[in-house]
Parts: C-alpha cells; sequence; structure tokens
C-alpha cells in the first residue's frame, strides 16, 4: 500500500502536542499559559476569515488581529498585525506542482525585518522541506533542509540546520560563518505509526534522545508519553513525562507530568449558546513546597475560534 512519510518536523509531533500545545501561551511557546485572552474567529461571506486575540497579563494588554483567506489555483493568504508592531505578510501555494507546497513570508518588526521561504514536497515513499529565512540587516542566511523516507507505515528522517554567507542585505559577513553546514548538528528520526499508537525515536545534537509514542486508547481518550535524555554538558539529568487527554460531551480534559515536579492540567468546555469555548489552565511545581500552585490562565474563545 502507497505510504506517504511526515515532514521531519512532524516526527514526533502528536507527542509533543500532547505535552505542551494545550499547556503553553499561544504566543510564547514553552511557557505556561497564564493571564486572560480573548479570542475571536469569524468567517465572512466572501471567504475571508478574521481572527483577534487579546490578552492581559500583569496589567499589560496584548492585541493581535489576522486575517486569512482563498486565492486563485489552490492558493492562500495571511495577514498579521499585532500590538507590538509586528506585521507579517504570507502566500502559500498548493498548485505548483504535485506534491509540492511553497510559502514566502515578509516578516517586519521593531527589532528585525524577516523574509521566509518554505518549500515542501511530499509523494509515497519521500518526503522533503527546506525552509530558509533571510534576516535584511545580516549577511547569513538561516535555514534548515530536511528529507524523510518511508514504507510500512515506518519512516526515517534526518534534518540539518544550514548557514550560508550573503553579502545582499548587510556588507560584512559574521564571524566564525564558514561553513554551509556542520555534520556535528544534524537530527535523525524514526517513526512508526500503526492504527492507533505512534511511536518516534529523535536523536539530537550533542547527544540528546527523545523516545515518545502517542496511543489512542479509545475515541475519546489519549495517552502519551516521552523520556528525555539532555545534551552532554547540559543541566538536568534524564527526564520522563506523561500526559493524557479525555473528552466527556463538552468538557475536555488535559493534563501532564514529569518527573522534575511540573504538573499542568487545562480543563475546557464547549457552549452552543452562545457559541464559545471556555479553558482554564493551572500549573504546579511539587518541589517549591510554599509556591506550589503557579498563576493560572483563562482563555474565553467566541464564535469558531
Amino acid at each position: 500500500m502507497p505510504f506517504t512519510p511526515p515532514l521531519f518536523k512532524n516526527i514526533g509531533k502528536g507527542i509533543k502536542d500532547l505535552l505542551t500545545k494545550k499547556f503553553d501561551d499561544e504566543k510564547e511557546r514553552g511557557k505556561l499559559f497564564t493571564g486572560e485572552v480573548l479570542k475571536f474567529k469569524t468567517k465572512s461571506e466572501d471567504g475571508v476569515t478574521i481572527e483577534s486575540y487579546t490578552k492581559y497579563k500583569k496589567g499589560t494588554f496584548f492585541s493581535e488581529i489576522t486575517a486569512s483567506g482563498s486565492l486563485p489555483k489552490k492558493s492562500s493568504f495571511k495577514l498579521l498585525l499585532n500590538s507590538n508592531r509586528d506585521v507579517e505578510l504570507s502566500a502559500k501555494s498548493k498548485g505548483l506542482y504535485k506534491g509540492l507546497a511553497a510559502e514566502i513570508a515578509a516578516k517586519a518588526s521593531t527589532k528585525a525585518h524577516k523574509g521566509v521561504l518554505d518549500l515542501q514536497y511530499s509523494q509515497d515513499f519521500f518526503a522533503a522541506q527546506g525552509k530558509f529565512t533571510q534576516t535584511f540587516d545580516k549577511s547569513v542566511l538561516e535555514g534548515e533542509i530536511s528529507a524523510t523516507i518511508g514504507e510500512d507505515n515506518l519512516s526515517v528522517g534526518a534534518m540539518v540546520p544550514v548557514k550560508f554567507c550573503t553579502k545582499t542585505f548587510a556588507p560584512k559577513v559574521p564571524k566564525g560563518v564558514d561553513e554551509a553546514f556542520s555534520l556535528e548538528n544534524f537530527n535523525l528520526g524514526v517513526q512508526m505509526d500503526l492504527k492507533d499508537l505512534s511511536c518516534n525515536l529523535l536523536v539530537k545534537p550533542k547527544g540528546a534522545v527523545e523516545l515518545g509514542f502517542v496511543q489512542d486508547v479509545s475515541k475519546c481518550t489519549k495517552l502519551g508519553g516521552k523520556f528525555s535524555v539532555p545534551a552532554e554538558g547540559a543541566k538536568g539529568s534524564p527526564t520522563v513525562s506523561l500526559a493524557m487527554s479525555k473528552k466527556i460531551d463538552d468538557v475536555a480534559l488535559h493534563g501532564a507530568f514529569d518527573t522534575t515536579g511540573n504538573l499542568k492540567g487545562t480543563i475546557s468546555k464547549k457552549y452552543a449558546n452562545p457559541k464559545l469555548t471556555a479553558s482554564l489552565t493551572f500549573g504546579m511545581d511539587l518541589t517549591k513546597g510554599s509556591d506550589l500552585i503557579q498563576p493560572v490562565g483563562l482563555a474565553i474563545a467566541l464564535g469558531d475560534a
């Protein structure tokens, strides 16, 4: 049976999402969501989707609005503006060639202006991606090149970060950037996808290793775990993380725990009238005694958000 392997970036994505997606701050991945958020999403008659995101945290507000829609020939666009004066305009097409998706984006902020090109190609047995970012006031083109092969639900892939010296946008070449890529930075990945079970192994630079799985216990229950070994010389020790999600009618429960003592949970409930989803996220550090409970996060999503 024909099998199209995942892009390298999606190897291990199932357990990563289970451990982080429902708990992390949407705008600051890797940090527990705290504060209050109001989201809204609607779609106009001409097919343009408008999304808004407003967050209040520690006395400050952050707001963001996104407009996206379809273009001819299997293409789409997206425009993003936020209160940090960041602007992002991107266009994506899946109609250039069979199996090929291309996305180009321009990003402007108070810190830097960037251009991004992302090329993805997938077919039976093979998938590849090249993503490149040019910061306009520097003379280095940074990116990642990856490829995956797969057959009978088994996928094997590799990814390497690259840096190319250019003099297009700046007269000087930064010191230390004298090679396009280094073999020491290779990332390797293996993933086996079965009917209701996915297992993966990721080997990262300097000996870092991640071994994970995601199991669909039932239509409403998902269970996952990951064993992580830090890179050579990095702080910390091997860690075991466990996560579970369960849906009970209009209520969804998500929980995660790891052997460093971190416990996270999110409870969300959908309402039909008015159409909204309310969620509460909390975190605990079981090693901190009196500071056991961390600040909570409350989110209200209106419409289709």
